[in-house]
């Protein structure tokens, strides 16, 4: 095997940071100012010391391989040629044609190998010219070559080193009637591969010569130009003034500091954002509430009527108990029915304000079809007023969801007046369905299907964007689905629609919550109300 040799490339030189000496002394101390260094020459310099010894490794690794082939194929070439003499010289010893078995040694000599014949005991019976007369097998390998059927070995004669291959040859029945040798002369090998090594040492310098010639270039154009140029606009963009020269030392320090000039401006337009943050959502509820308030408008005249009519039984109640003279049993009658109706009245302006009252965002555990039911209860008198028939479908399965009851309830109410409004003109069919949603149960959907004239084509992309109405003016502001859009959105789902001439059907899909408390009893039926 060939050493290879490595020396450090003339680029490797010491380290780039130079030190200059102060003539003050601190602390009985020399002090040194140590110059800062470009990030593209720092960077050469680790590539090179880094690559060096890769090409190095790669270089001793390739020539040990390349070596070891080429013995491993004068080996084979060895082996080769005794596999061939054997059969041919075994058949000439039988016939005793000795003619033919120098012409065979003869013609081998003149290729590089050289052969002899020995007898049985070891003796020398034929030896081609030029074979060195002392290179004589010992008694081991004759004893080896007979139970392995072969012996190699290298031996030096006169200065010269052989490798040789020692096989018997044996008549059909097994008997040894001789021995070839076969030698071949390895006294160049030495030498070729020595040329072989310094190719490979001249090759690796070569790389590492262009690698150094390369690197920098490639560092300079695609790394420290950039960075020259990002530490110009970074710069610029903390300071606000362009640069009047040119950026020189270390630029990742410098980066350093004008990043963490950076960071405290983030910091602050971060707090500034929050800020803002705070007060569009703040903008936000209060858009709610106003779309609430908004929804009351609309339910106002359903629920005049509704609150008229027990106020005139009341009334008339009344008069009846001063014009006339009740016994005890017609007095506590006509006072139990003042009770239901005032009840009556108490409930519903209760529902009214409870829907109107602006609230704090808070979350649980709920049946999506409870606030359905109690949403609806909102707009039955609205729907019966309108002739519109309410046909409510929720099922008997809960549809457990984490959310804001209040906010629900306004997304539910808003699509039920939406469709009211639809068949203002002539009435028609509102069907409200609950159903587990397509992803696997993983979701609820709720759906409000109405007969009415459908969303006209050139308006459904705009269905969604606030203060977009077809209403008439006055009845409405734009601001409801685009409000009730963004209340699904802030629970993880999202409301979509499909409309056609007969009718539209909203759809109101949102992920379901695992029952993790007790919730509000869900209502199903199948009802219808109306007139």
């Amino acid at each position: 095997m060939t050493r290879l040799w490595s020396s450090s490339p003339r680029s490797a030189r010491p380290c780039p940071a130079v030190l200059t000496p102060w003539s003050g002394r601190f602390r009985g101390l020399p002090v040194a100012i140590m110059v800062p260094v470009k990030v593209g020459t720092r960077l050469t310099l680790v590539l090179l010391l880094a690559l060096t010894p890769v090409v190095a490794i790669y270089t001793y690794w390739s020539t040990t391989r390349s070596t070891r082939t080429y013995i491993d194929d004068l080996k084979r070439e060895t082996r080769a040629t005794s596999r061939a003499l054997v059969p041919a010289l075994e058949n000439d010893m039988r016939e005793r044609e000795w003619d033919q078995i120098d012409d065979v040694l003869q013609r081998m000599s003149v290729e590089g190998t050289v052969g002899e014949l020995l007898s049985p005991e070891g003796k020398l019976v034929y030896a081609a010219t030029g074979f060195p007369r002392g290179l004589t097998p010992s008694a081991d390998e004759f004893a080896r070559s007979g139970s392995l059927g072969f012996a190699e070995f290298e031996v030096a004669v006169d200065g010269r080193r052989w490798f040789c291959r020692l096989v018997p040859l044996k008549l059909p029945h097994q008997m040894i009637i001789g021995h070839l040798l076969v030698a071949q002369d390895w006294s160049d090998i030495r030498e070729d591969l020595r040329a072989r090594t310094l190719g490979s040492m001249a090759a690796a310098i070569v790389v590492v010569a262009l690698i150094a010639a390369i690197i920098p270039l490639a560092i300079r154009r695609y790394i420290s130009s950039p960075l020259s140029e990002l530490s110009r606009r970074v710069t610029r963009l903390s300071s606000g003034d362009e640069l009047s020269r040119g950026i020189g030392g270390d630029e990742v320090k410098l980066l350093s500091e004008e990043f963490r000039r950076l960071d405290q401006q983030l910091t602050r337009a971060g707090a500034d954002l929050m800020e803002r943050h705070r007060r569009e959502l703040e903008l936000e509820r209060r858009l709610q509430h106003a779309d609430r308030l908004a929804t009351i408008g609309t339910l106002a005249s359903g629920l005049a009527h509704e609150i008229g009519t027990p106020m005139g039984v009341i009334r008339g109640r009344a008069e009846y108990l001063l014009q006339n003279e009740p016994g005890g049993r017609k007095l506590r009658d006509g006072l139990e029915i003042i009770i239901r109706q005032i009840d009556r009245i108490s409930r519903i302006v209760r529902m009214l304000l409870d829907y109107a009252r602006s609230r704090e965002s808070t979350r649980a555990v709920c049946d999506l079809r409870a606030i359905v039911h109690h949403a609806l209860s909102l707009v039955e008198t609205e729907a019966a007023r309108r002739n519109v028939q309410l046909i409510v479908e929720l099922g008997d399965q809960p549809l457990t969801v984490q959310c804001d009851a209040d906010q629900l309830q306004q997304v539910f109410v808003n699509l039920a007046v939406n469709a009211l409004d639809a068949m203002a003109a002539k009435g028609g069919m509102l069907r409200v369905l609950a159903e587990p949603g397509a992803a696997e149960g993983r979701s609820a959907r709720i759906t409000f299907a109405d007969t009415g004239p459908g969303v006209a084509a050139e308006d459904r992309s705009r269905v969604f964007d606030p203060f977009f109405t077809t209403k008439e003016p006055g009845k409405g502001t734009g601001m409801g689905l685009a409000v009730s859009q963004s209340i699904m959105r802030d629970h993880g789902g999202e409301i979509s629609f499909e409309s056609a001439s007969d009718g539209t059907c909203f759809f109101v899909t949102m992920p379901v919550a695992p029952l993790r408390s007790r919730t509000e009893p869900g209502v199903g039926r199948s009802a219808s109300t109306g007139t």
